[in-house]
């Protein structure tokens, strides 16, 4: 495979972007799932809430895996595969970019 020149600040910017997102993403599905599920231990014995219990974690599973697929690389369109589901791979695994991390910010 031949070495590709490195992305440009604009599209390691879209990727830094939509990372974040997929980050605040997950955040709150976590929050949702444990205010959920302190509501399924209080209101566990009812049918209609037992139901909309597998609804909303169906809803949440779903839309992660939707948003997850739908990164793809800037240079190839090769959609980005990772092994955790927030955070960008090194390199594109069709076409071997290199997909830099964002800048540490704070202190």
């Amino acid at each position: 495979m031949p070495v590709q020149e490195p992305l440009t600040r604009e599209e390691l910017e879209r990727l830094w972007r939509r990372e974040r997102q997929m980050t605040w993403f997950h955040s709150a599905a976590m929050v949702v799932l444990l205010l959920i599920g302190v509501a399924a231990y209080r209101y566990g014995d009812l049918a209609w809430f037992r139901g909309l219990f597998v609804g909303v974690v169906g809803v949440l599973v779903v839309a992660a895996g939707v948003l997850q697929l739908r990164e793809r690389c800037p240079r190839c369109g090769a959609r980005l595969r990772t092994k955790v589901l927030v955070l960008l791979p090194d390199k594109c695994g069709a076409c071997g970019v290199a997909l830099s991390r964002p800048p540490a910010t704070g202190t």
